[in-house]
């Protein structure tokens, strides 16, 4: 009995369990009761459930157009803007270039240099005899310009006298004694004729011929000695050489002065010289021409700005040592007349007239590369590269060739290193930065 009762409740458990596993196998997917053992929300309450939910939704979603007309009219609109956009971005993508637009003109290139107004005649005067200062000229005082010819100071002349009589004296009896040789000269080729020997003596002496000789060379020193004595007696009246400024004073009356002491420093007024030294680039500015006076120049005060005009004298055909430079030599005629005054020591600043260039193009320095190319913009906005043909090289100017294109370029006033040729770029014109 208890077995049965035993097998009885095992199979009840069994069939229980069988039960429950078919029941979960057949839950539905929707709405059926999950593990928390709900029940089943039915259609009509899904339905409720869902409506606040859209509604809900509809607030806080922006509204949407039900007209198929006016959506399709707001899509040309939106494309629009849209390449608008894309266009202005790729605007600002592009480097933007700045370049000039070169016009063809003429240039007159303009060398410019610096250097001290030097006069062209200096002299130390010195006194050619000795002597007592018996006599200054009011004019011999520094700063006082005096004529050729001007008497500047007088030496006692009492020993110079002396000399030119006592050379008078020599001279006269030299002359004296020609004439008596002379006569003796006579008398003895007549007694030779006389004897009828024929031939000469043996002796020259016998016709006096050594004697007149001698005293003829008597007659000629006596002559020098006298024209000697007269040029000292001369030398005691000192006056100026050239027309001059005197710039200082050695003497005074009364001092005694030895030959070739100096009495005063004179410098020359007729013209002043200017010697402006220039680099090899400079020369290369100037034309290859002969020098002359037409070569005009200008020369200003670099103190008050005063100008004088001159003109080329030279040119120095050597290289200065110290500054690997080589001068042109500038000249002002009566420097002392002009207005104002151009005084020797003045520091000018010359304005040298150079070559003259017909049918050129003016371009910033910076637009030349260190390959000598120039960079343009073409009228598609790409860059491109062709050689520079230099006319004329300044400091931060460069002149070049026209090129024979029909197009006026656009050339880059700073190319960088990263360009190159067919780049896309966008030009600035900037024609009003470059100077005329």
């Amino acid at each position: 009995m208890n077995k049965l009762s035993a097998q009885i409740a095992v199979t009840l458990v069994a069939g229980g369990c069988l039960a429950a596993a078919y029941a979960f196998t057949q839950q539905p997917a929707d709405g059926a009761a999950g593990p928390s053992g709900k029940p089943p929300v039915s259609a009509s309450e899904q339905s409720q459930s869902s409506e606040p939910s859209k509604a809900q939704e509809g607030v806080n979603a922006p509204e949407r157009s039900t007209n198929p007309k006016q959506s399709t009219n707001l899509e040309p609109s939106i494309n629009q803007d849209q390449s608008t956009a894309q266009a202005q971005s790729r605007s600002q993508g592009l480097p933007k270039v700045s370049v000039i637009i070169p016009q063809v003109q003429s240039h007159q290139a303009l060398v410019t240099g610096v250097g001290t107004a030097t006069p062209v005649q200096t002299l130390s005067l010195a006194s050619e005899v000795s002597g007592k200062v018996v006599k200054l000229s009011p004019a011999l005082k520094s700063g006082q310009r005096v004529s050729q010819g001007d008497l500047l100071l007088t030496l006692d002349d009492t020993q110079y006298q002396e000399a030119v009589a006592s050379a008078q004296s020599a001279l006269a009896t030299a002359e004296v004694t020609l004439l008596q040789q002379q006569l003796n000269q006579t008398q003895a080729k007549a007694e030779w004729q006389r004897s009828g020997l024929n031939g000469k003596p043996d002796s020259a002496l016998a016709l006096y011929e050594p004697q007149v000789k001698a005293a003829k060379a008597a007659v000629e020193y006596a002559r020098r000695t006298l024209e000697k004595a007269r040029a000292d007696l001369r030398k005691t009246r000192i006056t100026a050489p050239f027309n001059a400024l005197i710039i200082t004073r050695s003497v005074e009356a009364g001092s005694y002065v030895q030959a070739s002491s100096a009495v005063a420093e004179l410098y020359g007024t007729d013209q002043v010289e200017v010697a402006i030294p220039l680099s090899s680039q400079d020369w290369s500015h100037l034309p290859q021409t002969p020098v002359n006076t037409d070569w005009s120049v200008t020369l200003s005060d670099i103190e008050s700005q005063s100008q004088w005009q001159g003109y080329v004298d030279r040119v120095e055909q050597n290289i200065d040592s110290n500054t690997r430079q080589r001068s042109i030599i500038l000249r002002v005629d009566q420097p002392l007349e002009q207005t104002p005054p151009l005084y020797p020591g003045t520091f000018t600043q010359a304005s040298i007239p150079g070559k003259a260039l017909t049918s050129v193009w003016q371009v910033p320095a910076s637009a030349i590369t260190r390959n000598n190319e120039i960079w343009l913009v073409d009228a598609s906005g790409m860059l491109a590269k062709t050689p520079a043909n230099v006319r004329l090289r300044m400091t931060d100017k460069v002149y070049l060739e026209p090129s024979q294109d029909q197009q006026i370029p656009r050339i880059v006033t700073r190319p960088l290193a990263s360009y190159l040729p067919g780049m896309k770029v966008e030009a600035i014109s900037n024609n009003q930065q470059v100077s005329r």
